[in-house]
């Protein structure tokens, strides 16, 4: 059987488009549920996030197996034990059970153990560490608060304190030339489009995008992609409405909109004898002389004046 990096390998192939056999890329996440995926694995090949882009898949069966193993992963990638024993397989309930067992013999024995808390306290501790400043310790838990309001679940606090991180570096907190204000509106600028977009929030989750990439985004990079296509229609319509020819490029629209398409214009073109025609005047002359008058063929394209 192929090995975990050799499945990935062909999986991303199929994610890149190079390959398009649909069933394929079934048995390929099929073995990969089945296979002995470790932390180790998913951390250098980056796999999850290969999986997690074919959550949204046309094909619904491969898109739902995507969904299974990342939900999988990110549960085996925040158990305590994941990192410190990464050959573990991500649904073996052995180490629970071993774990229940010395329980109980600890507790025969009057010993009193607590491994729940103590993992909080490395967690909290790594999250938020002895001394960091008030301001940026803040900012860590608003964006972790943001953050958890995605149904995906994930390392709230992991992904929270990167971006934070990412942040400070930005910005030179706590160092020669920080730059505090700006920090601050950096928070507020991505405090307000991830409570927005929601994709965005599961994308930082799946390790789709890094803290880093995230607070290099543009306006438009972070905005909802509903938001997006209007942003995109307005520029469109402002490079329309700059045109110079606008009112002859929308000629047909304008007349349908006023209801009057289809009607002749007053003047007839000499060049192909249409009377699809429109005109203008101006005052080019002295007061005292009549206006000139500018004639368009919306047929021909010709152009003349009287």
């Amino acid at each position: 059987m192929e090995d975990a990096k050799q499945l990935h390998r062909r999986l991303l192939k199929f994610t890149r488009g190079d390959v398009t056999d649909e069933d394929n890329a079934l048995d390929i996440l099929r073995t990969l549920e089945k296979s002995a995926v470790t932390y180790t694995i998913l951390k250098e090949t980056k796999m999850g996030h290969t999986v997690g882009k074919l959550r949204k898949h046309e094909n619904e069966k491969i898109a739902n197996l995507a969904r299974l193993l990342v939900k999988s992963w990110k549960n085996m990638a925040l158990s305590p034990r994941a990192t410190s024993e990464p050959e573990r397989k991500p649904l073996n309930s052995s180490n629970t059970a071993q774990e229940s067992l010395q329980a109980r013999i600890s507790g025969s024995n009057g010993l009193k153990t607590a491994p729940k808390p103590e993992a909080a306290k490395v967690s909290s501790s790594s999250f938020i560490p002895a001394g960091l400043d008030k301001v940026r310790a803040t900012v860590r838990i608003k964006v972790k608060e943001i953050l958890e309001v995605s149904e995906g679940g994930g390392d709230f606090g992991q992904v929270a304190a990167a971006i934070e991180v990412a942040m400070a570096r930005t910005y030179h907190m706590g160092a020669p030339g920080e730059q505090k204000k700006e920090y601050m509106a950096k928070y507020r600028q991505l405090s307000f489009n991830l409570k927005k977009n929601g994709e965005l929030r599961q994308n930082l989750l799946d390790d789709s995008v890094s803290g880093d990439q995230l607070v290099k985004m543009t306006a438009e990079e972070l905005a909802t992609e509903e938001k997006r296509a209007q942003i995109e229609k307005l520029r469109d319509d402002a490079f329309q409405e700059a045109r110079l020819d606008w009112a002859e490029a929308n000629h047909d629209k304008i007349q349908k909109q006023t209801g009057t398409e289809g009607t002749k214009g007053l003047f007839t073109c000499g060049r192909c004898k249409s009377s699809k025609t429109s005109n203008t005047q101006k005052q080019t002359r002295s007061a005292d002389e009549p206006m000139t008058v500018f004639v368009m063929c919306h047929n021909c394209g010709n152009r003349w004046k009287c």
